[in-house]
C-alpha cells in the first residue's frame, strides 16, 4: 500500500498565497462521495497535517441539481450520509449544506489554508472549479480520483473509438492502479466556524432522507428504488460477488436473462461512492481472462467516455456526433417511420414493440437494465421519432430521468454511441442509415428473450 498520490493526478487551479491566519484545510467532498481510496481526501489529509492545522470536509446538497430527482437525490445521500460519518470518525469536521456550491464553498475558504477539490468533467462542475479557483486568494488544489488513468496523461483530444484510446491508456495502467493507504489526522480539534445545515442524522436511513427531501422539495418522480443500496460498504460487496464470479465473466456478462451476469457497478461509480482505482486493484489481484475483460470496461470503455465529455463542449449534443452518422441520418429524415412515438407514448412504453415497452417498464421501475437491453432499447427510437435531432434529444431525456447511473460521462457516450458516436458505418438502412442495427434477433443470440420477457408480463 501507498499514501503518495501520483504528482499527475494533482493540478493547482489556483496558487494563491499561503493563508497564515488559516484554520483548517477544506475538501469540497464532490465527485468523490466516499472515505477510502479516495486521492483528494487523502491530499487534504496531509496538507492539514504539514500545516498543523484540522481538517473540514465540507459536501453540498444542490436541490437544482441538473435532471435529479428523488431516485438520484435518495440514492447520493444514502451514500453521502456513510462517507461522512466514516470521515468524522477518522477526525474531520464534517459541514453539510444546502444551496449553491460556489457560494458555500467560498465563504468557508475564507478560513482555510488551502482548499483541495475533486476533478469533474461535466461542463457544470468544471464551471463549479474554475469559478471558485479565480474567486479566491487561497491556493486550490485538484486532484483527479475518479479514472484509473488520469485523462491528461492518456490524450490531448477527443479520441476516435476504443481502439484510438486503448492502447494510450494500457501503456500506462499498471502504474496507477495501486491500493491507496488513508493517511492519520494529526488534529482533529473542531472548528467551531463551520456549521452545519443538516445534521448527519438526516442522512441515517431512507425515511429520514425521504422526510429530508419533502422538506427540500425535491422532485419525487421518479421516485427511489431499493434494488441498489447506496454506499461505499454495497459497493464493496457488490464487488465482492463479481470477483467471485470474475473467471467466467467474460462468457456471462451479455446474458441479460441471468442474474447478476454483470457487475452493477455504474451507480456507484457515477455517485463516487466506491474508487475505480480500488475496483480495478481488486480485480488485477484475481487475473485471467474474465478480469481483463471487466478492466476493458471498467477503464477503457469507461475512460473513453470522461475523454469524450472533457474535451468535447456539446458532449450533451446531437451535434458532438461523427460527421459521417450526421450526414447519414440526415440523408434518410424524410424516409417513411413503418411507427411513430411522442415523447410521453416511449416514456409510457406505449409502442407496438412488447420487448421494448418491458425494458422501458424496468427502466422507470428499477432505474437500471442490462446493458444489452439498454443498446436495444436506445437504438429503436431513431425509427420511431419524426427527425435523428428529436430522437437524441429523447433518448436522452429518458436516460438523464429514469437510470441512476444517468447524467454521467458515460450516459453522454452511450446515448452517443446508439448515433454512431464511438463506433463505424454499416450498411445502409432506411431511416437508421448507416447506424449500427440492434435488433430482436441480436438479443436472442445473447439470452432467452422469450424467458425474459415471460418473467416480467402481467399474469
Amino acid at each position: 500500500m501507498t499514501s503518495v498520490i501520483e504528482p499527475e493526478r494533482i493540478c493547482c487551479l489556483h496558487d494563491g498565497p499561503a493563508n497564515d491566519k488559516g484554520r483548517y484545510v477544506l475538501y469540497w467532498m464532490q465527485a468523490a462521495q466516499r472515505s477510502e481510496h479516495n486521492p483528494a481526501l487523502e491530499v487534504a489529509v496531509q496538507r492539514a497535517n504539514e500545516a498543523s492545522v484540522p481538517i473540514v470536509v465540507c459536501a453540498v446538497i444542490i436541490p437544482d441539481y441538473p435532471m435529479a430527482s428523488a431516485r438520484h437525490f435518495a440514492f447520493m445521500l444514502g451514500g453521502l450520509g456513510h462517507a461522512l460519518r466514516s470521515v468524522e470518525r477518522r477526525g474531520a469536521r464534517v459541514c453539510l449544506r444546502v444551496g449553491d456550491p460556489g457560494s458555500i464553498v467560498e465563504s468557508l475558504a475564507g478560513d482555510a489554508v488551502e482548499v483541495v477539490l475533486d476533478r469533474g468533467y461535466l461542463r457544470h462542475q468544471v464551471d463549479w472549479y474554475d469559478r471558485l479557483a479565480s474567486s479566491i486568494d487561497v491556493r486550490v488544489t485538484q486532484v483527479e480520483g475518479e479514472v484509473v488513468v488520469p485523462i491528461d496523461v492518456v490524450s490531448d483530444k477527443a479520441e476516435y473509438a476504443a481502439r484510438t484510446v486503448r492502447p494510450k491508456i494500457n501503456n500506462e495502467r499498471d502504474r496507477f492502479i495501486v491500493d491507496l493507504e488513508t493517511t492519520a489526522i494529526d488534529v482533529t480539534t473542531t472548528p467551531q466556524n463551520t456549521p452545519s445545515d443538516v445534521e448527519l442524522e438526516r442522512l441515517s436511513d431512507a425515511e429520514s432522507i425521504g422526510r429530508l427531501l419533502h422538506d427540500l422539495d425535491i422532485d419525487d418522480d421518479p421516485q427511489p428504488v431499493d434494488d441498489f443500496v447506496p454506499g461505499t460498504a454495497a459497493a464493496r460487496a457488490a464487488v465482492a460477488d463479481l470477483l467471485d464470479r470474475i473467471d467466467s465473466y467474460d462468457e456471462d456478462r451479455n446474458h441479460y436473462d441471468e442474474a447478476n451476469s454483470s457487475s452493477r457497478l455504474s451507480p456507484y461509480l457515477h455517485f463516487g461512492q466506491i474508487s475505480p482505482v480500488a475496483v480495478a486493484h481488486a480485480a488485477v489481484e484475481r487475473a485471467g481472462t474474465g478480469a481483463e475483460d471487466f478492466l476493458e470496461e471498467l477503464i477503457v470503455r469507461r475512460e473513453l467516455a470522461v475523454n469524450f465529455v472533457a474535451h468535447r463542449s456539446d458532449y450533451d449534443s446531437y451535434s458532438a456526433l461523427p460527421d459521417w452518422a450526421r450526414t447519414s441520418l440526415e440523408a434518410h429524415e424524410d424516409d417513411p417511420r413503418e411507427r411513430t412515438y411522442t415523447a410521453s407514448e416511449l416514456e409510457a412504453g406505449e409502442t407496438d414493440d412488447d420487448v421494448w415497452n418491458l425494458i422501458m417498464q424496468e427502466i422507470r421501475e428499477q432505474g437500471w437494465v442490462h446493458n444489452q437491453l439498454r443498446m436495444y432499447w436506445g437504438k429503436q427510437i431513431v425509427r420511431w421519432t419524426n427527425t435523428p435531432q428529436h430522437a437524441y434529444r429523447t433518448l436522452l431525456e429518458l436516460n438523464d430521468r429514469y437510470f441512476l447511473d444517468g447524467r454521467d460521462p458515460n450516459s453522454y457516450a452511450n446515448v452517443g454511441w446508439c448515433f454512431g458516436l464511438h463506433d463505424q458505418g454499416f450498411q445502409e438502412r432506411e431511416v437508421s442509415g448507416k447506424l449500427r442495427p440492434f435488433t430482436t434477433a441480436a438479443l436472442k443470440r445473447k439470452g432467452d428473450l422469450s424467458g425474459w420477457v415471460d418473467e416480467r408480463k402481467p399474469a
